[in-house]
């Protein structure tokens, strides 16, 4: 299995890992990448990770970076989006980029015609996309993860200080189904396999899932990069770290069996800085519902 891991050391955009072998390649940052314009936060920071088709995606603070099947790069796409963008996923030919600081997804059109848009997930409503910049005291919950499956969405709100919930909407009307509480602290990832739904509980250490499931992560750390097979959890765990010492330290890859929850392998990845999020690029990823990339 290969996963694709974007990380915070500012020399690399992301990590392509071979968890068979632990070979590691990786994606350099270009000129293009960074953006001294950024206060407060990283001038490159990749985030969410998705693909179609035909491209991959990956998000950096206002740029959706776009390549080739190969992960060669290919553009910037025109459509500017917001500092600290997390999670992205592609659906019904948008990227749609979880964006905390607007409280929204923002839709971004890729091969056709047509302007983005958002949708507003404290009022539950779709309007146009407006580019102003966001501010990080507008954040009110920090939505960070989003998944599409079966006939569903779901977005994880991590609660910035509050109580964490993730929301489910009808996927096709983009309508308020159900709110899940309880759901444990920090959370990032959401994967759905079976009917049942599993995340990370950041703060606590934790894979948790909506039937009550949880499994305690044997490394310390801030778990948070989340892929899900009918076997294995995938689960990047990075040094806890102050915001601006983030691109600094190292992390770790665990691929863990589900069935009897041990840790098969452990990959350290040295001097990465955080792993912000991950994707599992050759078999089928039940924490993002798309066909394989490679």
């Amino acid at each position: 299995m290969i996963i694709l891991a974007t990380i915070s050391d500012m020399k690399r955009l992301a990590l392509v890992i071979d968890l068979k072998n632990g070979e590691v390649s990786s994606i350099p940052v270009r000129p293009e990448f960074v953006d001294p314009t950024i206060v407060g936060r990283a001038h490159c920071r990749p985030f969410g990770v998705t693909w179609s088709a035909d491209e991959a995606f990956i998000v950096n603070n206002r740029q959706l970076l776009v390549f080739d099947r190969q992960l060669e790069f290919r553009r910037v796409e025109p459509w500017r989006v917001q500092v600290n963008a997390h999670q992205i996923a592609y659906n019904a030919q948008r990227v749609w980029v979880a964006s905390p600081w607007t409280n929204s997804l923002i839709g971004v059109p890729t091969g056709q015609a047509g302007d983005p848009v958002e949708f507003d997930l404290i009022n539950h409503d779709m309007h146009a996309y407006g580019t102003d910049d966001a501010l990080d005291e507008n954040d009110k919950y920090h939505f960070n993860s989003l998944l599409w499956a079966e006939g569903r969405l779901f977005v994880t709100a991590h609660g910035h200080g509050g109580p964490a919930f993730i929301n489910e909407y009808d996927a096709a009307e983009f309508r308020l189904l159900n709110v899940r509480r309880r759901v444990g602290a920090d959370i990032h990832g959401i994967a759905r396999h079976g009917g049942e739904l599993f995340w990370l509980s950041s703060k606590t250490g934790e894979v948790r899932s909506d039937s009550g499931y949880r499994l305690p992560l044997t490394r310390e750390g801030y778990p948070r990069g989340f892929a899900l097979t009918e076997e294995y959890f995938i689960v990047a765990i990075s040094e806890y770290l102050s915001r601006g010492d983030r691109h600094l330290g190292d992390s770790w890859i665990q691929l863990i069996e589900r069935e009897q929850g041990t840790v098969v392998s452990e990959i350290h990845l040295e001097d990465t800085g955080g792993i912000n999020d991950l994707r599992l690029l050759d078999a089928y990823d039940y924490a993002h519902w798309v066909n394989p990339l490679w």
